[in-house]
């Protein structure tokens, strides 16, 4: 192991702990535990952040390849959750980016040695993936508020009385305020990221769109996320329906990049 190797084991190994001291301390009840869950989760995204940026320095995201996407997307929502926490006062985010930050990070990790075939040309291109990354980023947080949100929902419509941990779970109006401000930011994102997308691939490849099924699903997520946007900011939208779409956004964006990258044929090279 060379010492740039230390920073993407130093963050596994870190947010593994996390998770394991979220579930402990949410299942136990115990502030303590909970609150050395976040240090570690914060600690996990310190590394996160030297991995990534010692990655960028030795060039292993000059070209895209099937693990190009997951470590700045997997930083992103790392960084999603930090600030819900921090702004919302809200830790359970944190319990939340310790369990996916280890996946993801642990996928990277796993694909880095696959040779990337689509080379990193121009800043519209690069502006085209940091604009997804954090309109996916943000939606992972927002998605997994959704999931708490159903289920305490769920709970309340058939008045199953809140024992244990789930007493500790944020209220209702909590949960549905970090959909709210995941979609005020992650939908212009996306959609600038989508764009820059077509207008690079126009200048590159002579044409907006080549029917690629990578393309399709991009558009499909676009479009949930516009209704959601669109259904919250004009009609007011609160509550069981924006959790529900940002699941899909999420699970969809998952699909994209699990699936469509690395089973289907795509013309962006994975």
């Amino acid at each position: 192991m060379t010492w740039t190797e230390i920073p993407s084991y130093l963050c596994l190994a870190l947010y593994a702990l996390a998770t394991v001291a979220s579930l402990a301390g949410v299942l136990g009840r115990s502030a303590r535990v909970k609150k050395i869950a976040c240090l570690l989760c914060t600690g996990g995204f310190a590394a996160h952040t030297l991995w990534l940026l010692i990655s960028i320095a030795d060039g292993a995201f000059s070209a895209v390849s099937r693990g190009f996407y997951l470590l700045p997307l997997s930083w992103c929502l790392a960084l999603a959750g930090l600030l819900v926490a921090r702004r919302q006062k809200m830790d359970i985010a944190l319990h939340f980016v310790a369990p996916w930050g280890f996946f993801l990070g642990a996928c990277a990790l796993g694909f880095s040695g696959t040779p990337g075939t689509l080379p990193l040309a121009g800043p519209l291109f690069i502006l085209h993936l940091a604009a997804i990354f954090v309109g996916v980023g943000v939606m992972a947080v927002a998605a997994g508020a959704g999931a708490l949100f159903l289920w305490q929902e769920s709970s309340i419509k058939h008045k199953t009385p809140l024992e244990g941990f789930r007493k500790d779970l944020p209220a209702l109006g909590a949960l549905d305020k970090v959909n709210a401000m995941a979609t005020l930011i992650g939908f212009p994102c996306y959609s600038l990221g989508i764009l820059c997308g077509f207008l690079w691939a126009r200048i590159s490849w002579g044409s907006f769109m080549n029917g690629d099924f990578k393309e399709w699903i991009s558009l499909g997520i676009l479009a949930v996320y516009a209704l959601l946007f669109h259904q919250r900011q004009a009609l007011g939208w609160r509550g069981r329906k924006p959790a529900i779409l940002a699941l899909i956004i999420f699970a969809a964006s998952l699909f994209s990049m699990f699936v469509v990258n690395t089973v289907l044929s795509t013309q962006h090279g994975f």
